[in-house]
């Protein structure tokens, strides 16, 4: 029986990037929770909804509204997916009858807060100037972020005196004034087994970032990023993926900016290379020991952007598509709508292939290996209008062909796609 993941929230990158990484385990089903309307409820198949927002200051009664909330779906582990919350859920960690996927709340409070991070490392590695009032300053810009928070959210260069009361007047938490690094940025992603031991440590370099996520890198090898993960892990009581970052100074220095005990959102960067860090993880809390890990050896440049999801509500039981232009797109198979037409077949739909192909159809379906998808094949002449041939009623009909489309729809009333509307048919919590 697989064991059971809560990731919460669901729909943060972090989230995301959990769910991409364990769903085809074998050893783990994964269920999302949200407390709004976020992304989460397009890509977890499992959901539960309307969960309490939980933060930095939840209190005590809020996490037991929270437990009570999930108690019926037997949890095994919950997965934190913002650093709040993982703060949260460490400091009540023994109102849990689940294990919580995050380290020891020491760690957590340390790693939470910038001050404090700063404040354990400052003999050890390169951390930050940090001016205590805007008099202190000896040098514009500065750069100003909260002492407490995530994604880049409040962080700015800050040109001059007045620009810097006013932010600050303007500012709701805790601002630090530091010294402002203009050169490169780093991610450093890391794993430390359940024996404490740091296992894996891999650099990229944050070419462009949007939002305070990096949405661009490039692989990085220094041979100082895994000098500072052991210095990190020694200090630290860290437990599976976690991550820190650094910048460069100007004499080429790495300067500490920050530490999480979690995984980051562009960790998919260290997946695709092996390095499957949020399967990784759950495997540790689980208590197998991890010792090492296979990595391939290649260069990654990773590129993220917005994707889309749908939700369409559509009944139908039946799938009629064409093959030329729509299966076969300029010679080579439609990964997509293949990907589609397996959809359906774990679905227990029909799928009939309907086609005017002008060649052998059978030694072509053999040829792309597509002999055994179709329920049934209809191959009409030239001259023969497809909506004669489609008999239910609970079908959809997809064609290349507007025309075909066309009438179809408003011969018969149902709903047509062409290829540029699949993604509407994909559910992506089915693959």
């Amino acid at each position: 029986m697989k064991k059971k993941i809560l990731v919460y929230p669901c729909g943060t990158e972090i989230g995301l990037e959990v769910y991409r990484s364990i769903k085809y385990s074998k050893h783990f089903e994964l269920i999302g929770g949200s407390s709004s309307y976020d992304h989460g409820c397009f890509v977890y198949k499992n959901h539960i909804a309307d969960l309490p927002f939980i933060k930095d200051n939840s209190s005590e009664k809020e996490i037991l509204e929270f437990i009570e909330k999930i108690q019926e779906y037997n949890i095994d582990f919950i997965y934190p997916a913002m650093d709040g919350v993982l703060y949260k859920f460490c400091e009540y960690k023994k109102l849990f009858n689940c294990e919580i996927i995050a380290p020891d709340f020491e760690t957590a409070e340390i790693t939470r807060s910038k001050t404090k991070t700063y404040e354990h490392f400052e003999s050890k590695i390169l951390t930050p100037k940090i001016y205590a009032t805007p008099e202190s300053i000896d040098n514009f810009p500065v750069f100003i972020k909260p002492d407490v928070g995530q994604g880049s959210i409040g962080a700015k260069i800050i040109y001059n005196e007045n620009e810097l009361k006013q932010s600050l007047a303007e500012s709701k938490t805790k601002m630090l004034i530091m010294e402002y690094l203009p050169k490169n940025e780093y991610t450093i992603d890391c794993f430390t087994n359940n024996q404490g031991k740091l296992i894996f440590a891999q650099g990229r370099e944050r070419k462009r970032i949007k939002s305070g996520i990096s949405v661009n890198s490039i692989k990085k090898e220094d041979k100082r990023f895994l000098t500072i993960a052991n210095i990190i892990n020694k200090n630290l009581n860290q437990k599976g993926g976690w991550f820190f970052q650094v910048k460069e100074n100007d004499e080429g220095d790495f300067v500490l900016l920050e530490i999480a005990s979690r995984i980051a959102g562009g960790s998919s960067f260290c997946r695709i290379a092996g390095a499957n860090l949020p399967l990784m993880s759950a495997f540790c809390f689980d208590n197998q020991v991890i010792d090492n890990v296979i990595v391939n050896d290649f260069n990654i440049e990773l590129d993220r952007a917005l994707m889309n999801n749908y939700k369409i509500e559509i009944d139908y039981n039946h799938v009629y598509v064409d093959y030329d232009d729509t299966i076969i797109v300029d010679g080579k198979i439609n990964i997509q709508l293949i990907s589609f037409l397996f959809q359906c077949i774990n679905e227990g739909k029909k799928i009939i292939l309907i086609t005017k192909h002008t060649y052998d159809l059978g030694a072509e379906l053999k040829k792309r290996r597509l002999n055994n998808i179709f329920d049934e094949i209809i191959h009409l002449e030239k001259d023969d209008k497809k909506y004669i041939f489609i008999k239910e009623n609970k079908a959809i009909f997809i064609d290349d062909s507007y025309i075909e489309r066309a009438t179809v729809h408003n011969k018969l009333k149902i709903h047509t796609f062409d290829t540029h509307q699949l993604g509407a048919l994909i559910k992506e919590g089915e693959f």
